[in-house]
């Protein structure tokens, strides 16, 4: 389902907020449920359970288009998109001298693999580190205890059964 047939869809328009998408679909849904149609034969249910589907999918897709932090903006009619080759170099405000001078490049956000390794083994990732085995106490003394009672029970029933 496209962007478009989900707005169509739902009846909201490109500039619609997540309120207003989730009360579309409320609206939409209130209109749809198939448990809202009880005398509905089993095709028209069967219908209403298809569009009910479609509105909770148009939905899901359009909040999370809305609320997706790095969307773009679409462009304005008549608004071209510039390219690459036809913006040029960024240019930083004139400095005090009058000449315009060329910005830095963004900061880099990607890691290489060399600085991940130094990273990880700074931060205790590393192959020598490891953590401590863990040893569950309370077991270990529990069935220790019992098997002293065990062997003590079994070694007194031996040793009476020999000095019948």
């Amino acid at each position: 389902m496209t962007l478009d047939e989900a707005r169509a869809h739902l009846g909201v328009t490109t500039a619609a907020s997540v309120e207003e998408i989730r009360d579309a679909f409320r609206r939409r849904a209130r209109a749809l449920h198939p448990d809202l149609h009880p005398d509905a034969d089993d095709a028209d249910r069967a219908r209403l359970g298809r569009e009910f589907h479609n509105a909770r999918e148009a939905r899901d897709i359009l909040v999370r288009y809305v609320s997706d932090p790095l969307r773009k903006e679409p462009p304005r009619p008549g608004e071209q998109k510039p390219t690459r080759s036809s913006a040029g170099p960024r240019m930083a405000p004139p400095t005090a001298s009058g000449s315009p001078q060329a910005t830095p490049p963004p900061p880099r956000v990607t890691m290489r693999f060399d600085e991940f390794v130094a990273w990880t083994d700074a931060a205790g990732f590393g192959p020598g580190v490891r953590s401590p085995r863990y040893v569950d106490w309370t077991r270990v003394i529990v069935w220790s205890t019992l098997g002293f009672v065990v062997v003590a029970l079994v070694g007194g029933t031996i040793i009476a059964a020999n000095s019948i």
